[in-house]
């Protein structure tokens, strides 16, 4: 089973969210950009970005 985790990134116009599979992440570990990163488990993995966006906002 793939492992997802949901991203909050500081884009252009400000925090973009992401998700981001396990596989994907190791190629992502030294971006200077990512804000947070949130493990998912397997029903919150199912979810849009929307929906993970409230369940996990971006810390103030």
């Amino acid at each position: 089973m793939t492992e997802w985790y949901f991203v909050w990134i500081d884009g252009p116009r400000g925090p973009e969210p992401q998700k981001w599979s396990a596989d994907g992440l190791w190629g992502q570990l030294g971006r200077q950009d990512v804000i947070v990163r949130f493990a998912l488990n397997d029903v919150e993995a199912d979810l849009p970005l929307d929906q993970l966006a409230r369940l996990h906002p971006i810390p103030r």
